[in-house]
């Protein structure tokens, strides 16, 4: 923090996607293992120096006590020479400091090649499991505690960031309750989707029932006061808003940059609005094609088929009800209308409610569109039935609360990754200055850690305290910092997406979708 500005950075874990063979993830374990031995065992020879220095210390205080170094003493005939406490001590001090130095050195690689190649992550995933089968039966037995639980902890964290950033700010609610969020949140969904006590932990689908139960009364209400005949027309720009892609980064980047336009918080002069989505194709080196669909979240608006009402719909548990979400009849019927077929690759890249619009369409559209690849950031995807043949890449905040809403953590399967971002405080970056000779001397992003493949310093401007973490550029930085930490899951996960989309982008078309409540036959109609 500088002067009240807040900058932030992410790391990053990863789960699921498949890495190195079970023996070599063996292997690196052993490795990261005997790096911390001798961490630990360098921790004790810094411990053992500063010791000596200790000692020393206290030898050369109790130094002028000795008969021979007693000024004026006549009955001393010979010469006595003092050792060198002082340059004696600050070498212990040295070999300290170059010990301690080496143990965290060697700490932190070992704490890299664990988070690169996911060596405890399985375990990691049990444990949260079984936290949040527990959580959720408490919840469902005791809901009343449950709720006063959370609530103490939540007014405990609001209480710590207002010490903390000085003024009163609710998103420290979110971040001090994350770890129990899943856990509670999908006792409820229990309680909702009327699933007996203790037969939940055979599933991770509460929280969905539970929506499958709420959208049957608020799916009509939505309809009765915003309409359900849903209209999708193509819109034009002369803007590169949404622009080439070749990597899950760039594809992000797009992504965010056509979901603040449309909401007005960056200004491209493109005259797109909110409802819109984007559909890209790209000219393969054999003549086909391949599509990107870049699908932003709710923006809230009373006639938009991204309202808040359709991520209800969306998260159901039953498909019948996920069709109906205008949501993804919206990014469906774009499709149809951009000429997608059948048997061409589709990947579908979306934020928020975006991204489980794009869950849905890798679900129950699996018949009628051949989707290769779904990316998502900050979607509670986890329940939602993707067949194996679509490769799944998401990125999630922890304390975002989004996320969590699905009560389950991903699967964690060769053909799922997630990466798992967790926020921190991060220094100010150092500003470019030019002297007067006129040599530049360029500013750098720094982190806090020991490497800079501790953390990804999250872009854009300083906050003036904690802020939501379901912004676009918290999920950019996890994966930027995923992406250096040279994961081999990530690294196919992300030549899976290349290779789906590679070629010559030959079109970028957007669509822009209102709802009514007008009646007319046809598609429009749920």
């Amino acid at each position: 923090m500088t002067n009240g500005n807040h900058y932030w950075q992410v790391e990053a874990s990863i789960y699921g996607g498949a890495g190195y063979a079970p023996a070599t993830r063996k292997e690196y374990a052993a490795i990261a293992k005997s790096l911390e031995s001798e961490a630990a065992a360098l921790e004790a020879c810094a411990a053992s120096w500063d010791a000596g220095a200790l000692q020393l210390q206290a030898h050369r205080s109790s130094a002028p006590m000795c008969p021979a170094l007693s000024p004026g003493n006549p009955s001393i005939a010979y010469a006595h020479t003092s050792l060198p406490y002082a340059s004696v001590g600050a070498r212990c001090t040295e070999h300290a400091a170059m010990c301690r130095q080496f143990s965290q050195d060697l700490a932190s690689t070992a704490q890299l090649l664990i988070r690169a190649h996911s060596l405890y992550s399985d375990a990691e995933l049990v444990a949260r499991r079984v936290f949040s089968e527990t959580l959720q039966a408490a919840t469902q037995r005791y809901p009343q505690y449950a709720l006063l639980g959370l609530g103490a902890v939540a007014a405990g964290g609001f209480l710590a960031g207002w010490a903390i950033d000085g003024k009163p700010n609710p998103v420290w609610m979110s971040t001090a309750t994350y770890p129990f969020q899943e856990g509670v949140l999908s006792g409820f969904g229990a309680m909702l989707g009327f699933v007996r006590p203790g037969q939940g932990i055979l599933s991770t689908n509460e929280v969905n029932k539970g929506a499958g139960t709420i959208a049957v009364f608020s799916g009509p209400l939505k309809d009765l006061f915003q309409g359900n005949q849903l209209t999708v027309q193509e819109v034009h720009t002369d803007a590169e808003v949404v622009q080439a892609s070749s990597s899950v980064a760039e594809s992000m980047e797009n992504l965010r940059r056509l979901a603040e336009e449309r909401l007005g918080k960056i200004s491209l002069d493109s005259g797109l609005e909110y409802g819109t989505i984007a559909i890209q194709r790209y000219k393969r080196s054999d003549g086909t094609n391949a599509w990107l669909v870049t699908i932003p979240g709710t923006d809230g608006q009373d006639d938009s088929p991204f309202g808040w009402e359709q991520n209800i719909e969306l998260m159901s548990a039953y498909a019948l009800r996920r069709r109906k979400a205008d949501s993804a009849r919206m990014v469906a019927e774009a499709m149809r209308q951009a000429g997608i077929k059948s048997d061409e690759p589709v990947a579908l890249i979306g934020h928020s409610q975006g991204g489980i619009a794009a869950a849905a369409i890798a679900s129950d559209w699996a018949d009628q569109y051949n989707i290769q690849h779904v990316v998502t950031a900050g979607s509670p995807i986890a329940n939602h039935p993707i067949p194996e043949r679509t490769w799944v890449t998401s990125v999630e905040i922890d304390d975002e609360l989004v996320a969590a809403l699905d009560g389950a953590a991903n699967p964690a399967k060769a053909h799922w990754l997630t990466v798992s971002g967790h926020v921190t405080p991060a220094p100010a970056p150092t500003p470019s200055t030019v002297d007067a000779d006129g040599f530049c001397t360029p500013g750098s992003v720094s982190i806090a850690g020991h490497t800079p493949y501790d953390a990804a310093q999250v872009s854009g401007e300083p906050t003036g305290g904690r802020e939501i973490s379901h912004w676009l550029k918290y999920h950019q930085a996890a994966y930027r910092n995923a992406s250096d930490l040279g994961s081999p899951a990530v690294q196919r996960h992300e030549a899976h997406f290349q290779h789906v989309i590679d070629g010559e982008l030959k079109e970028t078309r957007y669509y822009q979708g209102r709802m009514s409540r007008a009646q007319a036959s046809g598609h429009g109609e749920r």
